[in-house]
């Protein structure tokens, strides 16, 4: 199997200011290509940060990977470090130089081009140069020692994707199908929990070999990958993950619960709405992400005042004053009341104490309760969830879904 080690580089990174997303985004495409990276590394803008990182993956990886640091500010040191570790001196590229005028021209029309713009265009001597068609940074494939490939990428997620998918994937492949590729199948699993998948994936495990598995968790759902250089196993074991977690199990084709869901609405040429208290409006945020999915999301309530809750859902002030917004009662009421004024086929409701205050002995922070909708009948579930205010809401959201999600099925 192909080593490869992934190098992100930016002091942003470890400061906490900017997420990761290229580490979860390379990670996962070349998880699809059967060569996950054998490990990952974020360092600072520093020639010593840089410079031990890549004397690691030298040693333990046949191909490198780097990200950050090619643009034209100071701070952007990756391409100078690396080509002077290698002994490589920079020469211009012309052709990364009329792209740089173009594109610069194309946003900035009459303005001067800043000179330290032109130092993207510097590339070491040797280098394939992959071109950048949203920025002006290119990639760089760059040959180290024994042949090793050292693959420069720039660091803004809309300029490294596309690079990646046009300019390094089909380099990649070449390398990997000659080194022994591992398949990998990856499985969504909604509503169980990652060590209830780990105890249940044992059972397949223990009949099927050669094969691997790894976790992954987030609120409501956990990936599991299967791993096997053997195509006919890793079909055998897909198998039998659709006998071990048949209702867990969503469609491949889904990415998230919020698309699993929309999925079925429209398999049943239904549509649904959402009445939020706790949440914020979190599940209509979520199922809005997704595009086209007007066809089946009417709308939402965030009903987070009481007089909300009345007014619009139709929720009975005494049962307001007799169990308080928190209850089953009021769940249901708010789903009822929604159902019958968006006259929808699916609905949910969540009311409940995100925290980190609010909470009582009798209701205690994590208490939700959620009202599932769905054809005519009402069910209400109580959710009591253990995490902070933001963890809270994004748990009491999926189960939501999910819950709607499992009714539909059971039709």
């Amino acid at each position: 199997m192909l080593k490869i080690a992934v190098i992100c580089i930016g002091d942003e990174l470890l400061k906490g200011s900017t997420v990761n997303t290229n580490l979860t985004f390379i990670g996962e495409r070349l998880t699809r290509e059967g060569a996950p990276p054998v490990f990952a590394q974020e360092v600072p803008d520093t020639e010593a940060g840089i410079s031990g990182a890549l004397d690691r993956a030298l040693a333990e990886a046949d191909c490198i990977i780097t990200t950050g640091g090619l643009g034209p500010t100071a701070d952007d040191v990756t391409k100078e470090y690396i080509a002077r570790r290698l002994g490589l001196r920079l020469e211009e590229d012309s052709e990364t130089a009329i792209r740089i005028r173009q594109f610069w021209k194309m946003r900035h029309h009459t303005e001067e081009i800043p000179s330290r713009v032109f130092n993207q265009a510097l590339v070491p001597v040797g280098a394939q140069v992959v071109p950048n068609e949203f920025g002006t940074a290119p990639g760089l494939i760059l040959q180290g020692p024994g042949g090793r490939k050292i693959i420069l990428l720039p660091g803004p997620p809309g300029e490294l994707e596309p690079m990646f998918e046009s300019g390094v994937l089909p380099v990649l492949r070449e390398e990997i199908q000659s080194a022994g590729q591992v398949f990998t199948k990856l499985f969504r699993l909604a509503g169980a929990g990652e060590t209830d998948v780990e105890d249940r994936t044992l059972e397949i495990l223990g009949k099927r070999h050669p094969l691997t598995a790894a976790y992954c968790a987030e609120p409501g759902l956990v990936r599991l990958f299967l791993n096997s250089p053997d195509p006919f196993v890793l079909n055998e074991a897909a198998a039998d993950v659709q006998t071990v977690f048949p209702k867990e199990l969503i469609d491949p084709g889904s990415a998230t619960l919020a698309e699993e869901l929309i999925r079925l609405l429209r398999q049943e040429k239904a549509v649904m709405a959402t009445a939020e208290s706790c949440t914020g409006g979190l599940v209509a945020k979520l199922l809005t992400d997704i595009p086209g999915s007007s066809d089946v999301f009417l709308g939402g309530v965030v009903s987070y005042a009481n007089e909300i809750k009345t007014g619009l859902l139709g929720v009975d002030p005494e049962t307001l004053r007799k169990y308080g917004a928190v209850s089953p009662q009021t769940a249901v009421e708010m789903v009822q009341g929604l159902a019958e004024r968006f006259r929808c086929d699916g609905a949910v409701s969540l009311t409940g104490v995100a925290g980190p205050g609010g909470g009582t002995p009798e209701k205690p922070v994590g208490l939700v309760y959620a009202g599932i909708f769905w054809r005519g009948e009402t069910e209400v579930h109580e959710l009591r969830l253990r995490r902070s205010r933001a963890q809270i809401r994004a748990w009491a959201a999926a189960s939501a879904m999910n819950l709607l999600r499992l009714k539909i099925l059971a039709k």
